[in-house]
């Protein structure tokens, strides 16, 4: 994947913002920075409004990755451009990260954003009640694990039922964390019970609907994570969307979604498509 070599020759790894700032289109924007959603430092959020209108806007929260280990709100701007451009409002939260934090600490910050943002969802004009998850890598994980396990949302002040849909960018999904030297001391907390931090183990039947996209050539996280979380979706009587773009690895999905690269694929089509579809009002 081009992208991919362009952005790791670079020396930045996941963090693709430095080659796409320059030439992404600027739509009208408020921009609420580094807001407090907890108390610790890296409870903060980025929140993204677009115009405002009679209606509430539709709230997309995406969730970025780093391996739980780096990552920061800012550097996630063009992605959020992008899908103000096609209608949403978008929330960029950071969370906690190792070593300082091990799970679950990042999911609980995860679920502890979102119940922020439907308190506050009145505050800034977008619909708390009409809020899907979004994430790459680490952050698809996170995603994907907070609307699978009821009990974050719960202990974050707010029903599950609250999550819409979930679009995942190539998740790591079908990882057992605690097998890999990168992540054991990250899970380490999970010994006592690993299907806890085991996303495929977490379906239920009734789960949120998911857009599971993948890189069809990713070396870093492998296209059977979204084929087995698919499966299991589906298997539990839930809907799944399994989308695989044969020619894009790991961070060229991620940058595909930008506009400027929009007529490269179909991922940012797909993307809003689902969400037109999970967010649409119900009567």
């Amino acid at each position: 994947d081009y992208f991919d070599r362009l952005a790791h020759g670079s020396g930045r790894g996941n963090s693709p913002s430095w080659l796409l700032e320059a030439c992404m289109p600027r739509p009208p924007l408020t921009l609420h920075e580094g807001v407090a959603y907890g108390a610790h430092p890296r409870q903060r959020l980025d929140l993204y409004l677009p115009p405002p209108r009679r209606s509430p806007h539709r709230l997309v929260v995406f969730l970025y990755g780093g391996g739980w280990d780096a990552g920061a709100r800012g550097t996630y701007r063009f992605l959020a451009q992008a899908m103000l451009a096609c209608g949403f409002a978008v929330a960029v939260p950071d969370y906690r990260i190792f070593p300082e934090a091990r799970f679950p600490d990042f999911l609980h910050d995860s679920a502890a954003a979102v119940g922020w943002l439907h308190r506050h969802a009145a505050d800034y004009g977008f619909d708390g009640g009409r809020m899907a998850l979004m994430g790459h890598s680490a952050g698809a994980y996170n995603a994907a694990a907070v609307a699978l396990d009821p009990s974050y949302l719960e202990q974050a002040g707010v029903s599950p039922e609250l999550v819409r849909g979930v679009v995942g960018l190539a998740g790591p999904y079908a990882l057992n964390p605690l097998e890999y030297q990168e992540t054991r001391e990250i899970f380490a907390p999970s010994r006592s019970d690993p299907s806890r931090a085991h996303v495929v183990r977490l379906v239920r039947p009734h789960a949120p609907p998911m857009l599971l996209a993948h890189g069809g050539i990713d070396r870093r996280v492998l296209p059977i994570n979204s084929r087995r979380l698919a499966e299991a979706m589906r298997g539990a009587g839930n809907d799944a969307h399994l989308r695989l773009y044969p020619r894009h690895g790991h961070v060229g999905l991620l940058l595909a979604l930008a506009n400027p690269f929009r007529w490269l694929f179909k991922a940012l089509d797909d993307t809003v498509a689902f969400l037109d579809t999970v967010l649409a009002p119900t009567h």
